[in-house]
């Protein structure tokens, strides 16, 4: 069962990646600007906010996605946030860094953070988001996905305006 379950895991960050690929390469032709990509870190209580898709159910990751044309990374944070948690987030409380993806010096990742929001983490599952849930920062389950366990870690650390490979 172990051997399944590490399995379901690998295809699932796969999937991942291959939407990552995917989403760099539609970006790429719509003209975005330097950051193609978002994740927020949304912590209230020693404890983050994961989100898992229907693509990759047997992975945990950030709720985050593109950079839309016209949108600032801040602004693309907080429409994720609401898009794939139901949290409303009032203000960004600062940026763990900005990462160069797989693709090349044009594919980046900013990741933010913030413990400023309000609402109630959403239930239902949606056309990309199959379940959702609060998590002990100290504590994060085997299944959360390798880039965005560091980021959790640096987050935890205090790390601030990191630079680096996703």
């Amino acid at each position: 069962m172990r051997y399944i379950r590490r399995l379901l895991t690998w295809l699932s960050l796969s999937l991942i990646g291959v939407v990552h690929v995917i989403r760099y390469w539609l970006s790429r032709f719509a003209g975005a600007g330097e950051v193609q990509g978002v994740r927020i870190i949304l912590v209230q209580e020693r404890r983050v906010v994961l989100v898992s898709h229907w693509y990759a159910p047997w992975a945990w990751t950030l709720p985050g996605g593109g950079v839309e044309r016209g949108e600032t990374p801040e602004q693309a944070a907080i429409r994720e946030a609401r898009e794939e948690t139901g949290f409303e987030v009032k203000t960004i409380a600062g940026e763990i860094g900005t990462y160069t993806g797989s693709m090349g010096k044009r594919d980046k990742i900013t990741v933010f953070y913030t413990g400023d929001f309000e609402g109630s983490l959403a239930l239902r599952p949606t056309i990309e988001i199959m379940a959702r849930s609060w998590f002990d920062i100290d504590a994060l389950p085997a299944e959360v996905s390798p880039a965005n366990r560091r980021r959790i870690e640096a987050y935890r650390a205090g790390g601030r305006g990191e630079q680096g490979r996703w």
